[in-house]
């Protein structure tokens, strides 16, 4: 087997090892990041999306609450 991604190939009694470093970001980085544009773009899409969400379920309450038998 062959990984293209090492650092470091050690051999430890004929054995070989690969080392790979990871960066760790966190999305609060990956945020940092953006160009404003597409801060506003997913601020935007966020926004809309909680928008509908709160609609359909306030439209879901009122028809099952109309659909009750009291």
């Amino acid at each position: 087997m062959q990984v293209a991604d090492c650092s470091v190939v050690t051999q430890i009694e004929g054995v070989n090892y690969c080392i790979v470093v990871l960066h760790q970001t966190s999305w609060m980085d990956e945020l940092n990041n953006l160009p404003p544009e597409q801060v506003i773009a997913l601020l935007s899409a966020t926004i809309l999306i909680w928008y509908l969400a709160s609609g359909l379920r306030t439209t879901l309450y009122v028809l099952g609450s109309s659909t009750k038998e009291e």
